[in-house]
């Protein structure tokens, strides 16, 4: 019992641990209590491949759009997907002998978080881009199908003269965090959403720091700018 409780604390670190901890018991409480903590990342947009070009000739990137028989094969809510395509955002699909393997989402100058109540303004607005449920099917996590897709989606947005690609991290995903780190990505902000039934309260370090709502119209918008220090 005692390293079950002990175990966020030793994984997480003191803090991270204790808000970890803090969202769990709220959860088994409630479905409409929760505690999220995000990390706001931007990473550089290259013009340099990823991977090699033996390597990366095993993968198919190519746009996923509405209608196309992929979609199904998505673990997402079809009202989340719906929410999607009415944000104009973009899906990347990685194919290996023309089977999907992982997919990738993102979107040009604001995007709408579904999780929170939140909107994330990009800056520079025409140079930017929000990635977000970047997944990949769990039989193909350990081959190259996490740095091909990205290698991919690289080559898309520089060939349309992006430079930087925004995401938010849940601070909880280790996994997540260790794959991104030798991309070059550095965070930029972070911010905490507390959400009891209908109130949610955000504390950030990105202005306005604090925010207070109880409605869809008083969404939370946070800028974001590759150029933002984040201690």
């Amino acid at each position: 019992m005692l390293q079950k409780i002990s175990g966020p604390f030793r994984e997480f670190g003191p803090a991270a641990g204790l808000l970890y901890a803090i969202d769990r018991v709220l959860s088994i409480l409630s479905p409409g209590l929760r505690l999220y903590f995000y990390e706001l990342m931007v990473q550089p947009i290259t013009d340099k491949p990823l991977l090699p070009g033996a390597f990366a000739k095993q993968l198919e990137i190519r746009e996923i759009k509405a209608g196309d028989p992929e979609l199904a094969l998505m673990p997402v809510r079809p009202d989340a997907m719906q929410d999607r395509f009415t944000q104009n955002a973009v899906c990347l699909g990685a194919f290996r002998k023309d089977a999907l393997i992982g997919y990738m989402w993102f979107c040009a100058r604001t995007y709408n978080e579904d999780e929170v109540r939140c909107t994330y303004i990009l800056g520079p607005e025409r140079e930017s881009v929000f990635d977000f449920d970047f997944y990949l099917f769990p039989e193909h996590r350990m081959g190259l199908g996490f740095v091909g897709l990205w290698n991919g989606a690289n080559e898309f947005l520089n060939r349309r003269g992006i430079r930087y690609t925004f995401s938010r991290l849940t601070r909880f995903n280790l996994t997540s965090r260790r794959a991104h780190q030798h991309f070059g990505w550095k965070r930029v902000g972070r911010a905490l959403f507390l959400r009891v039934w209908r109130l949610q309260v955000v504390v950030a370090t990105l202005s306005p720091f604090v925010h207070v709502s109880m409605t869809q119209a008083g969404r939370v918008r946070l800028i974001l700018q590759p150029d933002a220090l984040d201690a």
